[in-house]
Parts: C-alpha cells; sequence; structure tokens
C-alpha cells in the first residue's frame, strides 16, 4: 500500500473523529492555578486510563477523597508550600506523591499489583468474596484497561489470548461474525461445547453459530455475545470448570463467563466521548487464495488463473477496502445514596464485499440506589438493534465461485470470467443475506443486610432476543439469469426465519457470620431458578411475478413453519467457609438440581464442591522476603450438562392417513432414565507475587472427568420406534496446565515496562463408548484412548509412479498398528483401516504482550498469541485437486511425491494430505497511544484526552498451506475444517477519547 493512500486513510479517520466531538461539545473554562488547592488524576502505569475509585489523602491532615470516575482529585484550603499525598487502591500497589500547593494538573501514576489476593470475586461464589478465600482458578480481566491499551469492537476479542485455557476459534473473519469459546478443552461428546454468559449475576443467551443459512449451506458466524458494547463492561471473570462452577449446577460443565458492566461513581459528573475510525481488507489476498491450472486442449499449454490477479489485469479489483467508524458517549456519576452509569454507541462497519456490513444501536443504563445503610438497589436495562448483512461463505456464493474457477477458454467461461460459477457482482446483486436483532436485557439486584452478621441477595432478570434470518433472493434480470440455471433462483425466493428467544433467571442467596470454633465462618445458602423459552417461526415463498417483491406474501407459492422449545432449572445450594486468621479458607458445598430435559424417570441430581486456600506468606514463621504474596488452592467440584430439550420425550410425527385425515407415526423412541451429563473435576495450583511485587504468576493443573455422557443409540426395530435414540453411555478424561505470568521489568519516572506471557495445554480422550470401539462421523472418530473427535482417515505411507500413464500404482496404506497394508482393493473400495491423523482442536495455547509507557503519556503495547497441536482440513485443497483437478499437481504428476499423487488421483478416498498442521501465531494487536497535555485537550474542549493508533491481525506464521489457520466452518461444532471463507481481516483503528 503507498505512503499516500495511508496518508490518506489517517486524514479521513481524524478528520471523521474530530467532527462530530466538536460539533457536541461546549467550551470549558481554563484550568487556573489556585492558592490552597491541590489538583490532578490518578492514572494506570500500564494503561495511562485514569482509576476511580482511588482514595487519596493529605499526609499530616484529615483531609481524604475518591477519584471520580475518570480518575480525579481535588483538595482545597490547603496551607504550605507543598504537601505530601498518599494513594490506596485495592489491586496496585500503594504510592505517595509529593505536590506543590497550586498544582490542579498533577499526574499520579499507579501500578497494578502482580497478585491480588485482595480483589473481590463475584463469579462462582454465594456471596462476594475476596480472592484469597477461593479455592480455584479465576481469570480476571479488566476491560477498561484493554480499551485504553488496543480499542476493540467486539466483546470476543477483549477475551482472545487473555485469560489461559481459554480458547476461541474463528468462524469467518467477515464484519458481525462472531467466534466459538471452549475452555480447557472438550468436556461432551454430542452437546453444546459453549460456557455460560451472565451479565450482572443475570444469564444471557450465549448462542454461537446464529445467522442466516443459505442454499449454499454457509454456516451462520454471528455470536450473540458481540451483541455486548465492550465499551459498556467494567471486567470480566471467567471460571474455567466443575471445580470452580458448582454453584451453577446443571449446565455448568463448560464453565462461566460473568460480565460486569460499568456503575456509576460518586461524584461529579463526568462525560466521556469515544470515537473510533478505521479501515479493514484482506491482506495478500492473490496468494492466499492460490492459483487454479488447467490444460488448453488446443495449445497443451498449462493456464493458471487466479481471480484477483484475473480481474486486476482487467482493471477490476475483486475485494474493497472497508471503512468502520462507531460513536459512544458515556455519563457517569452520583453521590452517596445515587450513582448511575449511561451510555450509548453506535457502529457501523462495512466488509471487502458490498454485501457485508452492519450498522448497530446500543444503549445501557445502570443505576444504583442506597435508601437506607443496610439496603442496596441496583437496576441496569440494555438495548440493544443491529442489521448484520454477512456474505455468502463455505459451500458456495462468490467466495466458492473464486476459489473453484479455471482460466477462460469458451464464450461462458470468458462471460464468468472464469469464475466458477458466477462472476461476484452476480451473487452480489442476486442474493442477500442478512440477520435483525432487538434485544433487550434487564435485571434488578437488591442487597439487604441486617448488621454485620446476616446480609442476602436477590437477582432477577430477562434477556429477550428478537432474531430475524433472512436469505433472500430477487426475481433476477438477464444478466443474472444466465449464471442461475433453477427456475426457483431465476424466479425469486425469501426464507426468514424468526426467532424469539427468552432466558429468565431469579437468584436468591444468603449468608450468615458468626464465630465457630475459634473461626469465622459463613454459611449461606440459596435458590435459582433459570428458564430458556425459543419461539420460531418460518416463512418462505418462492416464485416472485415481478422484480421489486420482496414480502414472503407476494411469492407465488408460499410455505410455512412453527415451532416452541423451552427449558426450565431449578436448584438449590448451601456452603459452607470456614475462616482462619484470614490465612486458611476451607470451603464445602452442595448443590442439588432438576431439569425440566431429564428423563421422567430420573429428577434431582446433586453436585457436591470442597476446596481449600492457605496464604502461606502470611504466617509468622514465614521468611522468605522475596516472596512478597504466595497463595495455594486447591478445589475439588462436579457440575452438569442436561440433555438437549425433547432429547428424553417419546414423540409421534403427523401424517396424512389412508382415508385423507390427520393420523401420527411413530417419531423417536425416546430415554425415560436419560439424565445429566457429569462433569467431575480437581485442580491444584497457586497465586504468587514475588520480588518485591515485580513478578507475579498464577499457576493451575487440573483434571477432569466427564461420565454419563450423552450419545445416540440405535433402537431395537421390535419397538416400533425408527432411527436412534440419546443414552448415557460415554466418558471423556481431560487433563491440563495453565500459567498467567505478569513481569513489572523497569518502573521509573519516565518509563514502565511490563511483560505478560498467557499459556495452558490440554490433553483429552475419550474413556468409554458404552461397549462400542468407536463411533465414526465422517471423517471425525471419537474412539477410547484417543482425542474427542479426533481425525481418522486412510494413510498412503508409499506409492509407485508410472512414468508412461502417469499414474500411481501399488498404493500401500498404514494399518494402524506399525505395519502396512494395501489401500484399496480390486473394485478401488478401501482395503486399509482408518488410522489417527491428530486431534481436531488446539491442545496449546497462549500469548504474549508487552507495554512500554514513556514519560507518563506515550504507550506502546503489542500482543501476540498462538494455537497449536492440531491439524485442520483444508478443504480447499480436497476440493481443487480431488474434485475439480486444478491442482498442478493433476497436470503434471511427475513432478510431486508419489504418495501425494496417489491421493489426489484416488475417487476422494486416499487424501490424509489435506489434515495440515493448524499450528500458527499471530501479531494480533498493535497500538501506539498519546494521552495529550492539559492545554492540547482543552484545545478540544475537553480536561482529558486520548489518542491511539492502533492495528490487528498484523502477521501471521504457521506452516499450514490454507489461507488462514483460524477459519473454521462453524456448521460443525468439533471440526476445524476450512473451505472458502472470509479470513481474519488486517485492521486498522484511530481512536478518539475524550473526558469533560
Amino acid at each position: 500500500m503507498s505512503s499516500s493512500v495511508w496518508s490518506r486513510r489517517l486524514s479521513a479517520s481524524v478528520r471523521a473523529a474530530l467532527t462530530p466531538i466538536l460539533a457536541l461539545t461546549l467550551a470549558a473554562p481554563a484550568a487556573r492555578a489556585q492558592s490552597g488547592v491541590v489538583a490532578g488524576t490518578v492514572i494506570d502505569a500500564r494503561s495511562l486510563r485514569g482509576l476511580d475509585g482511588v482514595q487519596v489523602g493529605v499526609e499530616g491532615t484529615s483531609q481524604a477523597t475518591v477519584t471520580d470516575a475518570s480518575g480525579r482529585f481535588r483538595f482545597t484550603g490547603l496551607t504550605g508550600a507543598q504537601v505530601t499525598l498518599q494513594l490506596r487502591r485495592i489491586g496496585y500497589k500503594p504510592a505517595t506523591q509529593t505536590a506543590r500547593v497550586g498544582s490542579t494538573e498533577l499526574r499520579v501514576v499507579l501500578t497494578e499489583a502482580p497478585a491480588i489476593l485482595n480483589q473481590v470475586i463475584v463469579t462462582g461464589t454465594a456471596a462476594p468474596v475476596e480472592k484469597r478465600a477461593i479455592g480455584n482458578a479465576v481469570a480476571k480481566i479488566e476491560a477498561a484497561e484493554v480499551q485504553s491499551l488496543a480499542p476493540v469492537q467486539e466483546l470476543t476479542s477483549l477475551i482472545n489470548g487473555r485469560a489461559a485455557g481459554v480458547v476461541l476459534t474463528q468462524g469467518s473473519g467477515a464484519v458481525g461474525s462472531g467466534p466459538r469459546i471452549k475452555i480447557r478443552g472438550s468436556a461432551s461428546l454430542s452437546l453444546s461445547d459453549q460456557p455460560l454468559i451472565y451479565v450482572d449475576g443475570i444469564r444471557v443467551a450465549n448462542d454461537v453459530s446464529t445467522g442466516p443459512r443459505s442454499q449454499f449451506f454457509s454456516s451462520g458466524v454471528i455470536s450473540r455475545l458481540n451483541d455486548i458494547d465492550p465499551e459498556t463492561i467494567e471486567s470480566l471473570e471467567i471460571i474455567k470448570g466443575p471445580a470452580a462452577a458448582t454453584l451453577y449446577g446443571t449446565e455448568a460443565s463448560n464453565g462461566v463467563i460473568q460480565i460486569i458492566t460499568k456503575r456509576g461513581k460518586v461524584g461529579k459528573p463526568v462525560l466521556t466521548l469515544t470515537t473510533r475510525q478505521g479501515t479493514n481488507w484482506f491482506n495478500d489476498a492473490e496468494k492466499r487464495i492460490g492459483t487454479n491450472y488447467r490444460r488448453d486442449p488446443a495449445t497443451q499449454q498449462i493456464m493458471a488463473w487466479n481471480p484477483v490477479a484475473f480481474d486486476r489485469a482487467q482493471g477490476k479489483q475483486l475485494f474493497s477496502t472497508g471503512y468502520s467508524q462507531s460513536y459512544n458517549l458515556g455519563l457517569n456519576g452520583g453521590n452517596d445514596q445515587t450513582r448511575y452509569n449511561l451510555s450509548a454507541s453506535y457502529d457501523n462497519d462495512k466488509g471487502i464485499e458490498p454485501t457485508n456490513h452492519l450498522w448497530r444501536w446500543n444503549g445501557l443504563a445502570n443505576v444504583s440506589i442506597t435508601p437506607t445503610r443496610n439496603l442496596d438497589i441496583n437496576a441496569a436495562l440494555g438495548i440493544n438493534q443491529q442489521n448484520i448483512n454477512v456474505p455468502l461463505e463455505a459451500g458456495g456464493g462468490m467466495w466458492f465461485s473464486a476459489y473453484f474457477g479455471q482460466f477462460p477458454l469458451t464464450d461462458a467461461e470468458r462471460l464468468r470470467r472464469g469464475y466458477f460459477s458466477a462472476p461476484p457482482e452476480a451473487f452480489w446483486g442476486a442474493f442477500k443475506q442478512y440477520q435483525r436483532v432487538n434485544r433487550s436485557t434487564g435485571s434488578l439486584q437488591l442487597t439487604h443486610r441486617f448488621g454485620e452478621w446476616l446480609s442476602q441477595r436477590l437477582i432477577v432478570g430477562n434477556d429477550l432476543t428478537g432474531e430475524d434470518n433472512v436469505n433472500q433472493t430477487q426475481r433476477m434480470a438477464p444478466f443474472f439469469r444466465q449464471f442461475f440455471g433453477s427456475p426457483t433462483d431465476q424466479n425469486g425466493n425469501k426464507l426468514t426465519r424468526r426467532r424469539e428467544l427468552s432466558v429468565t433467571s431469579v437468584d436468591y442467596s444468603a449468608s450468615l457470620r458468626q464465630r465457630l470454633f475459634g473461626m469465622s465462618s459463613t454459611t449461606s445458602f440459596g435458590a435459582q431458578y433459570f428458564k430458556r423459552s425459543t419461539y420460531a417461526l418460518a416463512a418462505r415463498g418462492e416464485g416472485f411475478p415481478a422484480a421489486g417483491l420482496t414480502l414472503v406474501d407476494a411469492a407465488a407459492q408460499t410455505f410455512g413453519g412453527e415451532d416452541f422449545f423451552e427449558n426450565s432449572t431449578l436448584g438449590f445450594y448451601g456452603q459452607e467457609q470456614l475462616n482462619l486468621n484470614e490465612r486458611i479458607f476451607l470451603t464445602g458445598a452442595v448443590r442439588v438440581d432438576d431439569n425440566s430435559s431429564f428423563g421422567e424417570n430420573f429428577s434431582w441430581i446433586t453436585y457436591p464442591k470442597v476446596a481449600a486456600t492457605w496464604v502461606i506468606n502470611e504466617e509468622p514463621w514465614w521468611s522468605w522476603r522475596w516472596v512478597n504474596a504466595l497463595k495455594l488452592r486447591v478445589a475439588h467440584g462436579q457440575t452438569g450438562q442436561q440433555p438437549e430439550v425433547n432429547s428424553a420425550l417419546r414423540t409421534y410425527a403427523a401424517v396424512t392417513g389412508g382415508d385423507g385425515a390427520s393420523a401420527v407415526t411413530p417419531q423417536a423412541l425416546g430415554n425415560p432414565d436419560l439424565k445429566a451429563e457429569r462433569g467431575s473435576e480437581y485442580e491444584v495450583g497457586f497465586d504468587g507475587a514475588f520480588l518485591n511485587d515485580r513478578l507475579g504468576a498464577e499457576l493451575t493443573l487440573y483434571r477432569r472427568n466427564t461420565k454419563d455422557a450423552i450419545l445416540l443409540q440405535d433402537v431395537a426395530p421390535s419397538s416400533g420406534f425408527p432411527g436412534q435414540r440419546f443414552v448415557n453411555i460415554g466418558g471423556i478424561k481431560s487433563q491440563g496446565v495453565e500459567l498467567t505470568s505478569r513481569a513489572n521489568i523497569l518502573q521509573r519516572d519516565n518509563l514502565n515496562l511490563d511483560l505478560t506471557l498467557n499459556i495452558s495445554h490440554n490433553d483429552n480422550e475419550v474413556t468409554d463408548l458404552g461397549g462400542l470401539p468407536f463411533i465414526q462421523i465422517g471423517a471425525n472418530r471419537n474412539q477410547i484412548g484417543q482425542p474427542v473427535m479426533a481425525w481418522f482417515d486412510y494413510k498412503v505411507v508409499k506409492a509407485t509412479f508410472d512414468p508412461v500413464t502417469k499414474r500411481a500404482t501399488n498404493q500401500i496404506c498404514s494399518d494402524g498398528k506399525g505395519g502396512a497394508t494395501q489401500c484399496l482393493n480390486a473394485a478401488g473400495q478401501p482395503a486399509a483401516p482408518r488410522v489417527f491423523i491428530g486431534r481436531a482442536d488446539p491442545s496449546t495455547e497462549g500469548s504474549f504482550s508487552s507495554t512500554a509507557t514513556l514519560w507518563r503519556r506515550l504507550r506502546l503495547y503489542g500482543l501476540v498469541d498462538w494455537k497449536g497441536g492440531h491439524r485442520i482440513l483444508n478443504n480447499n485443497d480436497r476440493a481443487r485437486c480431488q474434485v475439480f483437478n486444478i491442482c498442478l499437481a493433476n497436470l503434471e504428476p511427475e513432478k510431486y511425491d508419489p504418495v501425494f499423487v496417489a491421493q489426489i488421483q484416488s475417487p476422494n478416498i486416499l487424501r490424509h494430505w489435506i489434515y495440515q498442521p493448524g499450528t500458527y501465531a499471530k501479531l494480533r494487536e498493535l497500538s501506539l497511544g498519546y494521552t495529550l497535555s492539559g492545554d492540547w485537550a482543552r484545545q478540544l474542549r475537553a480536561s482529558a484526552a486520548q489518542v491511539t493508533i492502533s492495528g490487528r491481525n498484523l502477521a501471521t506464521w504457521t506452516r499450514y498451506g490454507g489461507t488462514d489457520p483460524e477459519n473454521f466452518f462453524t456448521l460443525q461444532q468439533f471440526v476445524r475444517l476450512e473451505q472458502a471463507q472470509v479470513p481474519p481481516l488486517r485492521q486498522f483503528l484511530v481512536s478518539l477519547n475524550l473526558t469533560f
């Protein structure tokens, strides 16, 4: 890209960022030094963001205050020439600062403490509790800090690379898409692998892979998690398995993510305005899409074709540069009785195709009221409206046509410019698929206290999502009709799938504190009720009589369908925690659940938990001064996952009887004994701070077993029911290690350098299949002793090439026992067994980040993340070489390894080369931030201003031979398959944050 193009992009981005700001703001008076006054801002040493809630006191006096939402403080009536300020905040090292009386623009830096044992955690606990008392690992992500370092537009980008053991798998790089999230590997053989999602204590929809699915089989790529604006989030807490999630009971085997939104702070109103302008593009598209080959029958010359290069030669650009813009306005403030945080945002992003774009509105109101000293009331309401247009991917559409076209030799091919079925503009003009969403999330939390000995909390809430998924084909003009021969396509059609999803939560808990046997005792009990209801309505119309008609009722033929699903969970729990001298904590708990999806012969299920922690460095006999904090912890717990809705029921299907009347026929046998899958986990580890709080580390080792895993089993024909039914016959064992480490390498007045490392490794294997040795699902297999849904296929180890016939012969395959056997029999069918090729999901993941802060204003930040230990099915290569025969090896097999040639010349049977190593590392984030001085900020009529220039997905290092190792065909839960998808896009953003 030329420097002039970069210059124009940056100039346009900055102008777009400043214009709405200058139009919305009012003049503010210049700050003046005043006698007897000291005022300033407390900032985080790493992110340079203002820190709220810092206790600031004047040494030798009784004057003290707390910083407001932007980190500001102010003292008046001071005497003398200078004062010494003392600053404290949970999670940060205490600090002192000498200030001249009359200074009103102090900048005081606090450095985060690496092991924050007094940090309050709310996820996985009966009541808010300090981290020192929790026996399991809890990952906490400070969202506000991330937004200062490298602003992100999607919530899932906050998580990626910032929590050990949490793996995100990208379904598409298209604008509006979102990944799957998997914590500590696979915990089920057939059920969902997604964690529960909570917002401020209420459960919300955790659906992934949503969105329209067309006749081209493109997968849904939209995640409900990305509906939430990252600017509204204060922090995220992630608990990772049964040892931590017992109190969430049934459904929590995959872990829990709690989103904690910003709350109002005591102080004068603080207004913030944030805008981001940027671009995204498909870097190195020509090389990454690849080149296809064919032989010209007339000249026998091999002709190469690449869609990007071919269009460029004709003066066309296959992909455009997408433009992104977002605006967020926030208001925060309050007093001791009432506090508020109000936020509104607008996003408008365009992708690299004209059919890929989104607009999104978000609003959040969070109000806290303390009518008496014993009662706290918090109410929150979030609103989301959006429209996401997604491209046709994976099984057809423009991307399929671009990946598998070839050099045009005939008139029809030249009209298509070589594209497989139609040129891009035909797909862009004829087909449209999008998702419209209206979502509201409301919660009410009441916290009541009887002195110091009893507290109780009630949280009620509802998350309601209205979702329209639309696939639309217009009545085609003559130009489009020549490419699409189906009358259904030519005359237009529309499919609308309406889904109304409601998630209701009621959560009550109470905690009684007392002295017991010389120890502090906290006895807690609670009850929870959750209900998820889904109403689905589908309408389809085919054949529009005239152009411009788009409603289903305007079609010649119409079809419809309606359905309703509901699942409810009722649970009760009790917990006892003993506290010995604030150093040793013992916890025991039990939860019982009933779920509406259990079989009629099975009702309540019980989940126990025990945990212990020991803050050993606080013992009187401890003498290792280089250890500043050390908590040892151990935990054991169980959770479950309920069966799919209606899977336990015996059902019948409606049919037309022999006399034309309505009748029923057996549909599914059901299973009255069906129960929840049960996950059991042991976890040990430590949290520590060392070397004068310069180094922090959290290490966790875990071992998890899943029993009663749900699988399909064939139904006996004598039952009178067809097919299969769900039974509890499977088992999985997994184990792993997680390490998070942070080091403050340098801490000087004008230089601060932090390094952070997250790394984890997970091994899993199938332990039980109800007596079966394995279950084959396509190219994936669940087999005793092997990873869940591993790749199993025929593996060629030797072949001979015949130069006369140019064919590979005598194909020899592995027999899976260290020997070899013939691959195919005389009929060309497999004669060898399928053997283990590799696991389908990563076994290792991690990230490394570094932040350098200079002169308390300039900040440089970078993040590299990686995943590895797995293989990806490169279906682009399979289709090229085995289906369409457009690989160079198809035309010149003598130049290639006979083992490879034997595979591409087989009838799509021998193909182990397509399972390619998926290990990669990415330069995920790189940013440069600058906090403007007070004079510069006042030029923008603000009290503080920060500018950040950031990039995402800037480099990839991998041996994988496909377009991108992150691409994942999301129709299949466990499968890492890439085929004709939008890769993760490179992105450039300019962000401006103003505080008033």
